[in-house]
């Protein structure tokens, strides 16, 4: 199911996400920070959801995010997601949200619903929410420095975690479904043994997910970017925490100059390496992400074409145009034509 026309609220720049509230009921809040076109006046705080949260990080391991919640308003988030295999798991609800490029829309009416991504480097993060929407769902984090100690062979786990965006799409059998409900149930932990079953059950879900994912027979489904096809191949993880930062200040000026004295390379040096790895510019690189954004924020109906190419990066819409036809092969006026109609 769409959300028929424009979305109400987005996240705009300089958005802080806090969560108030007891051990099990919380509530989501976005506060809109001043910025340029606003005075400390106009600062707005919108509860975005409610309920039953679960948020928890085992020590160099798992993440654990999601609960049993109600979604209060129709809202568009973006946000970035950073190198990890994430698996997301929808028992009630509807879930619209995605990765760059790669999108889902799950409705867990007739049958729960999970898939687990690879992400090799940070992308845009999307997910839609709709006003009294109820939604079960988990999300398991691993970090990709956790996964790399422990593959041995090459088989479809390691095969699937080496893809940027490869997913796969799971099958959410009982065992699954009650595993999942029990960590859901398990709430933050406040003793030593409510933690260690709650480690002990997410232990348990990942062995089910992987068994699942090693016993397919099918070839797993692997997703090319339409900027950075088999990107992955060649990555150098020298550049981690250089594409950490560059997506946290997507919105602020940065020179090449900067980034390498960032990096703490030679300018030369810097951009050898991201030539080789993703095998384009520093600056190509930030132009192309800052254009993705765009083409989501655009789609989302979240913006103007003249407000999307300032948040961009370009004064000018005529030169946001051309660089947007060139990259997606389609202007943005065009998009925005296709979404409405659809």
């Amino acid at each position: 199911m769409k959300f028929q026309g424009k979305l109400k609220q987005a996240l705009p720049k300089g958005t802080f996400i806090r969560t108030i509230g007891d051990l099990k009921q919380k509530t989501i809040f976005s506060d809109s920070h001043s910025n340029a076109s606003n005075t400390a006046s106009n600062k707005q705080s919108l509860a975005l959801i409610e309920g039953d949260l679960i948020s928890y990080q085992a020590d160099n391991s798992f993440i654990l995010h999601g609960g049993k919640t109600k979604e209060l308003v129709d809202f568009q988030v973006l946000a970035t997601a950073k190198k990890s295999l994430c698996i997301t798991i929808l028992l009630e609800g509807k879930l619209d949200f995605g990765y760059d490029d790669l999108n889902f829309l799950y409705d867990a009416i007739e049958q729960p619903r999970a898939v687990i991504v690879s992400l090799t480097r940070s992308v845009s993060f999307r997910r839609t929410l709709y006003e009294g929407n109820q939604v079960t769902k988990l999300n398991l984090i691993l970090p990709h420095e956790w996964i790399a100690q422990r593959i041995v062979s090459n088989d479809n786990f390691s095969e699937l975690v080496n893809q940027h965006l490869a997913h796969f799409e799971l099958n959410v059998d009982e065992e699954i479904v009650s595993l999942t409900s029990n960590i859901i149930k398990s709430s933050e932990p406040t003793s030593i043994i409510e933690q260690m079953n709650l480690e002990s059950l997410t232990q348990q879900l990942l062995i089910q997910v992987l068994m699942q994912l090693n016993d397919a027979t099918s070839d797993i489904k692997q997703f090319a970017s339409n900027n950075f096809a088999n990107e992955s191949l060649g990555y150098d993880p020298v550049l981690d925490k250089l594409v950490s930062y560059i997506e946290a200040n997507l919105d602020q000026d940065m020179s090449v100059s900067h980034l390498a004295k960032f990096s703490a390379m030679s300018i030369s040096s810097l951009q050898h390496k991201f030539k080789n790895s993703l095998g384009i510019s520093v600056l190509s690189y930030i132009r192309r992400r800052r254009l993705n954004i765009a083409k989501q924020q655009l789609e989302s109906g979240l913006m103007t074409i003249s407000e999307a190419a300032y948040n961009a990066g370009y004064r000018h819409p005529s030169n946001f145009t051309s660089a947007f036809k060139k990259v997606f092969g389609i202007p943005p006026q065009d998009l925005m034509l296709k979404t409405d109609q659809v």
